[in-house]
């Protein structure tokens, strides 16, 4: 497998190096990072695996029938049991396709990565820039009522590149007004470790396209320093802010404490707010009932789609308390928080304890 993906890394640096662009059917290499909380026999059997084969216990090869984009074949790395890596060498797609439809559904246990703003800037740093897109879209999510009583802009969306995106980008940041609707969505890197090098595409949704190398081992270093760090925030959410009690001599004793989201802008109407986010749909997936607890407070009894946990929402004006209960999936957290900076206020902060500073 990794002998063919180095052979396409080469050949499509080859291509855009001599012609600017591929060979017919030479696709380039997609990767996705998936966030489990299931076995890879569960999805080995989904009715939409036409056929299947095992090279090794925690590596699948399964050719994927979507509905809209064909058949294809993905490759399942499933070594690490929490976050996977599907492979694919079809065509764009059919990879967002399957990679939506492998994720998607009730209950399914699956979810995507969701990397806020800082965590796509630390990508970055990982490599030289080669582009940058800012995609903020408030329209995604809100109607147009609210955005018109609620946001200065519908969207924004600014797609840079070369080798003075990140000038661009930082630019944007020191300009007034607008760099609060600085939502970044993807990044290009060119990565280079000694005499090797790699050039990658890596979305805000944990999605990966490699535009070329020179050695398959560097892009699957680079995939795993992504997964690292985010698996690096997704524990010491896990670890802090899952919500249960600890049994004591005498009784028990709470622990945990709610992930906070501040807002750098107030939201005016927060109950019309909130029935956009938990009404089970994309991209938040959660569902509740609102209920208001003080004059512009509200609370939230819900669940997160993704896997059925049951969670609460607290929001003032200024703020969100996201309540996860013991055994409940911290993903939820990001998920809320990224998709919030994308389509409401690219400026807000996620507070939380973050374990590798406190073990500083």
């Amino acid at each position: 497998m990794l002998s063919i993906f180095n052979d396409r890394l080469q050949k499509n640096h080859s291509d855009l190096l001599e012609d600017t662009e591929l060979s017919p059917g030479e696709n380039m290499l997609k990767t996705a990072i998936i966030e489990s909380n299931i076995s890879p026999r569960e999805v080995v059997g989904k009715e939409e695996i036409e056929e299947v084969y095992e090279i090794e216990s925690d590596l699948h090869m399964f050719e994927w029938a979507t509905r809209n984009s064909g058949k294809g074949w993905l490759f399942l790395d499933s070594h690490d049991e929490r976050f996977w890596i599907v492979y694919s060498l079809g065509d764009s797609h059919f990879f967002s396709d399957a990679t939506h439809e492998l994720i998607s559904g009730e209950g399914a246990g699956l979810d995507r990565l969701w990397l806020p703003t800082g965590q796509i800037e630390n990508i970055g740093e990982m490599g030289e820039y080669e582009g940058v897109k800012i995609s903020y879209g408030a329209d995604d999510v809100f109607p147009e009522e609210f955005i018109e009583d609620n946001l200065q802009f519908s969207d924004l969306n600014i797609d840079g590149s070369g080798s003075s995106s990140k000038h661009l980008y930082d630019i944007l940041k020191q300009t007034d007004e607008i760099d609060q609707f600085l939502a970044l969505s993807r990044i290009q890197i060119r990565r280079e470790i000694r005499d090797d090098f790699v050039r990658e595409r890596v979305t805000n949704e944990g999605m990966l396209t490699t535009r070329g190398g020179s050695k398959i081992n560097l892009h699957i270093s680079t995939v795993e320093q992504i997964k690292d760090q985010y698996a690096q925030m997704l524990e010491s959410i896990e670890a802090n802010h899952l919500i249960g009690a600890t049994s004591r001599e005498h009784g028990a004793s709470a622990q945990g404490a709610p992930v906070v989201i501040k807002f750098s802008r107030e939201v005016h109407d927060v109950e019309t707010f909130l029935s956009y986010v938990v009404n089970a749909k994309n991209p938040f997936r959660l569902w509740g009932n609102i209920r208001q607890v003080g004059p512009s407070a509200y609370k939230v009894d819900g669940v997160d789609m993704h896997n059925g946990d049951k969670i609460a929402i607290e929001m003032a004006p200024q703020w969100i308390r996201l309540y996860l209960y013991d055994g409940a999936c911290g993903n939820t957290a990001l998920r809320l928080f990224t998709n919030l900076q994308q389509h409401y206020d690219p400026a807000a902060e996620l507070i939380y304890q973050d374990r590798s500073r406190m073990d500083e």
